[in-house]
């Protein structure tokens, strides 16, 4: 028996199919303990007490439900939306919780053995948790030194011109002991970019702090890219929060398509061969990969070796880059292997 759920934030859909893919029933469920303990006995009732489960959106409204179902040993597996999208457009026009659900126990059934665990690793959670919350206090670091230097500019445009990073902090100093002039609009002016250079503090405090706990968690359990150049403790973070259980990828090649690496072929004709850029995958993984592969080739003499090597056989500088990119996406790919088997507890069978 295969078991899909659409999950939601107030409530889920169940769908139980069996073997040849006979749809057996559907539930209704509240997002909470009781509802969890609903579905067991649902899945009691149709004989289906060790069905395999899979969650769409397992990682966020489903997360408790799966919690609480694999500590009572149930197999829950993650459904990626992309698997369900070519199926839901085969269903028919309109759209419904119940079809969708079936949908994703269809998936279960046959790709089962394709998909990884609905739960990520608790190590894995904790750094996802804590590289989400780094790149947001970044993010919002950024919008806020856009603000103070937009009002600077109405007021002081020679002295805002002058300052080239207002992160920094004699910078931030300087900025609270601002005068911009005795008028009322200028003192007002300067008390505003004075309260947002103690907000810039603040939230350069927390960036520290958060990039404090994640190389102490580093060094404690392993850094996998230790040693890569271009690879920091920053890129670290980002490689394992996006990547998660690596374990749950047939191989290199599933991983460098899941971080957008992966060329995608283009030809036709005389231009069979050509392959062009991959937009999707993991935007955020796909950007460490390319932080690292910049890097490399910059100051790096295997990085430079390497694009030389490409320009050689007629590639241009760009495509050589790419080519270095996913080069890296193997390397990453066994560094992160070679260190979940060691760091991470096993996978759930």
């Amino acid at each position: 028996m295969f078991c899909g759920i659409d999950a939601h934030k107030r409530f889920h859909v169940a769908a139980l199919v069996d073997a040849g893919g006979l749809a057996r029933g559907t539930l209704r469920f509240p997002n909470s303990p009781e509802g969890t303990a609903r579905l067991r006995a649902f899945l009691a009732d149709q004989d289906a007490e060790g069905a395999v489960i899979g969650v769409e959106g397992a990682g966020h409204f489903a997360r408790a439900m799966c919690a609480d179902l694999a500590a009572l040993g149930h197999l829950v597996l993650d459904v990626p939306p992309w698997r369900t999208r070519r199926d839901r457009r085969t269903a028919g026009p309109g759209k419904a919780d119940a079809t969708d659900a079936l949908v994703i126990a269809q998936v279960v059934r046959i790709d089962g053995q394709r998909l990884g665990p609905a739960l990520e690793p608790e190590l894995v959670r904790t750094i996802r948790l804590l590289e989400l919350a780094r790149r947001q206090a970044v993010r919002d670091r950024t919008q806020l030194i856009q603000r103070l230097r937009s009002l600077w500019l109405q007021v002081d445009p020679t002295g805002e011109d002058a300052v080239v990073a207002c992160h920094r902090t004699k910078v931030l100093a300087r900025l609270r002991r601002l005068d911009l002039g005795p008028g009322r609009a200028e003192r007002i002016a300067a008390r505003l970019i004075g309260q947002m250079a103690d907000d810039i503090e603040r939230l350069n405090r927390r960036i520290a702090e958060i990039e404090r706990e994640v190389a102490e968690l580093l060094a404690h359990h392993g850094n996998p890219v230790d040693g890569l150049h271009g690879a920091g403790a920053t890129i670290a973070s980002a490689l394992i929060a996006q990547a998660g259980d690596v374990r749950r990828f047939r191989g290199p090649a599933a991983f460098a398509r899941y971080s957008g690496t992966a060329p995608i072929p283009c030809g036709s004709g005389q231009s069979s061969g050509r392959h062009r850029l991959h937009r999707g995958g993991n935007r955020q993984l796909n950007t460490a990969l390319y932080r690292i592969a910049i890097v490399q080739a910059r100051d790096d003499p295997a990085g430079r070796a390497f694009i030389a090597r490409k320009q050689a056989e007629g590639t241009t500088k760009r495509e050589a880059r790419r080519a270095l990119q996913r080069h890296l996406a193997n390397v990453v790919y066994r560094r992160l292997r070679s260190w979940s088997e060691t760091a991470l507890e096993p996978p759930m069978t």
